[in-house]
Order: structure tokens, then sequence, then C-alpha cells
């Protein structure tokens, strides 16, 4: 094993997006290994955040990017849940974001 090749740091964008990850995984591997899963990951992704939004607030993705973010910043779990409850009390009284983390 030659070190050099080791030596190299890997870079992980946070940004990719879950879709991808499935993609290449292949949807029907990802589908048979995490069925429960993968059925709310595909009603998720075309739940509006909430009545009436506009088509690109998708609750899936809305939750990604908080997520992405919380992994970028490195927050807690404690104050992600936090921020979440406060973000969901701000929206409309229907809308769909969880206010936990879990």
């Amino acid at each position: 094993m030659q070190m050099g090749s080791l030596s190299k740091p890997f870079d992980v964008e946070i940004g990719d997006r879950l879709e991808d990850m499935i993609c290449d995984l292949g949807q029907e591997s990802f589908q048979q290994a995490h069925a429960p899963m993968y059925d709310t990951l595909q009603i998720d992704s075309k739940k509006p955040l909430y009545p009436g939004c506009n088509n690109s607030l998708m609750l899936f993705l809305v939750v990604l990017s908080l997520v992405n973010v919380k992994a970028k910043y490195g927050w807690s779990d404690k104050s992600f849940n936090l921020l979440l409850q406060v973000v969901h009390d701000m929206l409309p009284k229907e809308n769909t974001l969880p206010k936990s983390y879990y």
C-alpha cells in the first residue's frame, strides 16, 4: 500500500442531495433495504410544507436543507430540535415540519 494515496484528504460535500446518494446506491437496492423509510421519503418529497405554499417548499427538501445546515455547523441535536420547534411555530398552523430531529 502506498502512503501517498492515503495522504490526500477526503473531501465530502455536505450539500449533496439524498436523491443523488440513492441513485448512486441504486433506487431498487435502496428501496429493498429500507422499504419503510423509502416510502416515507417518497411521500415527503411530494408533500408541501404547508397548504398553499409554493411548489419548491416540499417537506423533504426543507428538512434536508435544515439537516445540511445542522451538519455543516455542528449543531447539537438539542439546539436543532429547538430550531425546528421555533420554525414550526412560525409557519401556518397546518404545516408539516417535524418538531423534533427524531
